[in-house]
């Protein structure tokens, strides 16, 4: 669940400004010094050293970061040296300072800058000195600089419990207070992302109750959300207290800094502004414990062995049942509850794939005021976390499938919403999908492979069946009247393996792989295919597997499998999920099976987005297990985890005219989806009071082709609406409207197609 978001493996460092290239054979100069500790006096190793023309400083404002030029970190011995060439234009006037983002960083000699790079203001500061390089080497130009951690412990509201804390601030100039960024783990807290403080924003890493060093039992999430513990809300509030902070704070971090997240949005702190929740789900049962009913033994059992945890099993086997102890943590519940913004991301191999696309969903339909329509989505062809490899499982993905943009999404994100800064974020379409494709080398020529936005989640498409026939084959016919049923042996005893799939550990294997070992050689994996296809096929959204069954046991599982089957023969796995048999009515209740009886059995494997090319064939592989990714049924109809014994089941699936056993797809029609970017603003906006605290708005229509409807937002007081546009009134399409909601000031856009917004600025 819930190991460190691995995301930030590989990502480049972001600098203000960009380096200059030094053309070979050009005489360079030496500027060189140390870099020690303030509290110790000692040499820091690996601390970055900036280096800045005055001359580039022109034009920017007092509270602008200056342009970071050239770069060095410090030796072992806190050496740092640049070889820079003094003949170019401006060397006269060198700024240099330290530019780390875990110290107070210094501007040369000894001038606190106000953030992680300098402000143009600091740069003129008295006593700030300038290097002339075109003079000869500079040496000993030495910086002492001190942590920009300090430790606290927070009482929580049981005024006993303390949770350790770190903090971390842009700068030590008194006065002065940021927005807030906070992480909430049960791992280490580590140090901060370089990005957030380079955007000069406080960053709090906070180890949640039990966990390392803060005080309390390890209760496994349960005490981050709105339960009778509720640490990050408290935590909230007492940052916003600080006089260090601003008075916003957002979240942010992945997996199960994902998961607190989704926690304290709903225990709806009034301090909080925004999120960007990473790679995790808001709804326990069906996401984490017990998709389709069946225990996730392998990613559970392990992820809490590993932290230590395992006491919580217990717990979780006591309730099988999606009950009112899963309701109580469940965020998809108490949408309307949230009020603020997330930015979501996620994959389609990931842990939480479908934990990440229905809480971007509920809440951009469901969710408060703030939530509501202010919600984002990016996901992309990856397994947990990994945004930045092609390799993803057993297939090698083209470079645009990378999230190279995923730090400046970010930063554009808590840029908008907790600093008020224009960044266009929220013009563009609420949803960001990857379509994917087939893998190298066959996706540089096959369709798919590209990113589709649109308005929404899942974007149109059409329910498509394609029926089980006799003989394993696959087709958008009805089978015949004749069509019969397979059947096959389930034993408990010899269970079919886990080979891939959207799991966490390497040892079950994570992402897409071949299927063919477990397909072509278990006589109790059945197999459905489609004649290579003649064109492509692209499937986007939901997918179901309506299953008509029967089992002499009383119960057993039913696993699909959505396969891509390449003209090599790879059967690349697609997604896959279970059923249980006595939870087909419902996973709130247990209906024990008859034997013998056909069942229809509804399977909802998690959404996907791809492109099957022409020559491809699409697999349907059916068995009952999928061990270890989840826990084996005994067949013997007896409560979960209380079995006594096992039974091998003779388990039978109908594909006749009477009982048609299908995989339904979402297919997309791609030219229905070509959306365009509304670039024309609402203009003539008039407001008129009509009685008593009712306002009249009054707007002249668009026309342009790309409008579909009007969105209507109120200025308001208050801190959880920092950035005082983004509260929703209405949506319309209409070119007038009645209101009784107040306003500090109006605004009306204009929605496209493909769910984009007009430009910004109200009349």
């Amino acid at each position: 669940m819930f190991d460190p978001v691995r995301c930030g493996a590989g990502l480049g460092t972001i600098l203000i400004g960009a380096a200059i290239a030094i053309s070979p054979g050009i005489a360079l100069t030496e500027l060189s010094g140390t870099v020690s500790s303030e509290e110790t006096g000692l040499p820091l190793e690996a601390v970055t050293v900036g280096v800045t023309r005055d001359s580039v400083t022109a034009g920017l404002e007092l509270d602008d970061p200056i342009p970071v030029e050239w770069t060095a970190e410090t030796d072992a011995s806190g050496f740092y040296r640049l070889d820079l060439d003094e003949s170019l234009p401006g060397m006269d006037r060198l700024f240099v300072f330290t530019h780390h983002h875990t110290v107070f960083n210094e501007l040369y000699p000894s001038i606190d800058t106000r953030g992680m790079a300098p402000w143009r203001e600091d740069v003129g500061e008295p006593g700030v000195v300038t290097l002339d390089l075109t003079t000869g080497p500079a040496t000993g130009i030495d910086l002492e600089v001190a942590s920009s951690k300090r430790a606290e412990r927070i009482t929580m509201r049981d005024g006993i419990t303390e949770l350790a804390t770190d903090v971390w601030l842009p700068s030590r100039r008194s006065g002065m207070s940021w927005p807030t960024l906070l992480n909430r783990t049960p791992y280490g807290r580590g140090d901060p992302p370089r990005r957030l403080i380079l955007g000069d924003y406080a960053v709090v890493i906070q180890n949640t109750r039990g966990r390392n060093d803060s005080d309390g039992i390890d209760d496994v999430f349960d005490d981050d959300g709105w339960l009778e513990n509720q640490d990050g809300y408290d935590t909230v509030e007492w940052i916003a207290a600080q006089g260090w902070c601003n008075g916003r704070v957002g979240t942010f971090g992945g997996s199960a800094h994902g998961i607190t997240q989704y926690l304290v949005a709903g225990a709806a702190p009034p301090s909080l502004v925004c999120a960007v929740a990473e790679i995790a789900s808001g709804n326990p049962y069906q996401d984490m414990a017990y998709p389709g009913g069946e225990f996730r033994k392998h990613l559970v059992e392990t992820w809490l062995a590993n932290q230590g945890s395992s006491h919580k099993l217990d717990e979780y086997f006591a309730h099988p049942n999606e009950d009112a102890y899963w309701d109580d943590r469940n965020l998809l519940l108490r949408a309307n509850q949230v009020v603020i913004p997330i930015l979501h991301i996620g994959g389609w191999y990931d842990i939480f794939t479908q934990g990440t696309l229905d809480a971007f969903r509920i809440l951009h339909e469901r969710g408060g005021p703030g939530a509501r329509r202010n919600q984002k989505l990016i996901i992309g062809p990856w397994v947990h976390g990994l945004y930045v490899s092609p390799f993803q499982g057993e297939l090698w993905y083209p470079t645009q499938s990378l999230l190279l943009d995923y730090e400046q999404a970010i930063i554009r994100w808590y840029d908008f919403w907790m600093k008020g800064n224009e960044t266009g974020i929220m013009d563009e379409p609420p949803a960001r999908a990857y379509v994917m494709g087939p893998g190298l080398p066959e996706a540089s020529t096959a369709p798919g492979n590209f990113w589709r936005t649109s308005d929404s989640w899942p974007p149109p498409a059409t329910p498509t069946p394609f029926y089980l026939q006799p003989g394993g084959v696959l087709t958008d016919s009805p089978p015949p009247s004749e069509g019969g049923e397979s059947s096959f042996l389930s034993d408990p005893a010899n269970p079919v393996p886990t080979r891939g799939g959207n799991n966490l550990y390497e040892d079950i294997g994570v992402g897409p792989f071949d299927q063919r070992p477990v397909d072509d050689i278990r006589a109790d994996v059945l197999v459905w295919q489609t004649a290579p296809l003649s064109e492509p096929i692209e499937a986007s959204g939901p997918i179901r597997f309506v299953l008509y069954a029967s089992s002499d046991r009383p119960d057993t599982d039913w696993v699909v499998k959505l396969e891509d089957v390449y003209p090599d023969g790879r059967a690349m796995l697609v997604t896959d999920l279970i059923l249980v048999g006595r939870h087909r009515v419902s996973l709130r209740e247990e209906d024990l099976l008859g034997s013998g009886v056909v069942y229809q059995f509804e399977v909802k494997l998690w959404d996907t987005s791809i492109t099957f090319p022409a020559g491809h064939r699409i697999r349907v592989a059916l068995a009952s297990s999928n061990y270890p990714r989840f826990e084996i049924n005994p067949q013997t109809g007896e409560p979960f985890h209380q079995h006594t014994h096992q039974e091998v089941a003779t388990n039978r699936i109908q594909h006749h005219a009477s009982a048609p056993s299908h995989l339904e797809l979402s297919v997309v029609d791609p030219g229905s989806l070509i959306g365009c970017r509304p670039t024309e603003h609402v203009s003539r906006l008039t407001l008129e009071r009509v009685q008593g605290a009712e306002v009249r708005l009054t707007w002249d229509p668009t026309v342009d082709p790309c409008h579909r409807r009007y969105r209507v937002y109120a200025g308001k007081h208050g801190a959880q609406w920092p950035w005082i546009v983004r509260r929703p009134v209405a949506e319309t399409e209409a070119t007038t409207l009645v209101s009784a909601d107040e306003g500090l000031f109006w605004q009306v856009v204009s929605e496209g197609t493909d769910g984009s917004n007009g430009p910004h600025g109200s009349p």
